[in-house]
């Protein structure tokens, strides 16, 4: 008894609401869209902080203080217009890991070895 009432009640209610979105169907095809573009609208105020240590340390930490000494004293070309590239002379590069079987190579033995053979 009761499973058909409900049945039917809401038979009813998905007919009334169907019949309503069948005559306005501008509305119901555009309100989705402009729901969207008002929530997307909310993303152009994000923005992404490229400098970590403005999130992590205080506005006058003595980290951020002792940073900026340094960053004065001793300058590093952070120019946008330098390649990686020009700041290498032409010619060939290459780096060697040079291991020893048994000791150190910081051993004066091997030490002479590595110096007298640059190859």
């Amino acid at each position: 008894m009761l499973r058909q009432v409900l049945h039917a009640g809401l038979r009813t209610s998905f007919h009334a609401l169907g019949r309503f979105v069948a005559g306005h169907p501008v509305f119901f095809a555009s309100a989705p869209v402009l729901l969207s573009i008002l929530l997307g609208a909310s993303f152009s105020r994000y923005r992404v902080e490229e400098d970590v240590e403005s999130l992590l340390a205080p506005k006058h930490s003595l980290a951020k203080i002792e940073g900026n000494l340094v960053d004065s004293l001793f300058p590093v070309n952070r120019s946008k217009h330098a390649l990686y590239s020009d700041l290498q002379t032409p010619g060939r590069y290459g780096r060697v890991i040079v291991t020893t079987r048994k000791g150190s190579v910081l051993d004066p033995v091997h030490l002479d070895t590595i110096l007298k053979n640059p190859t």
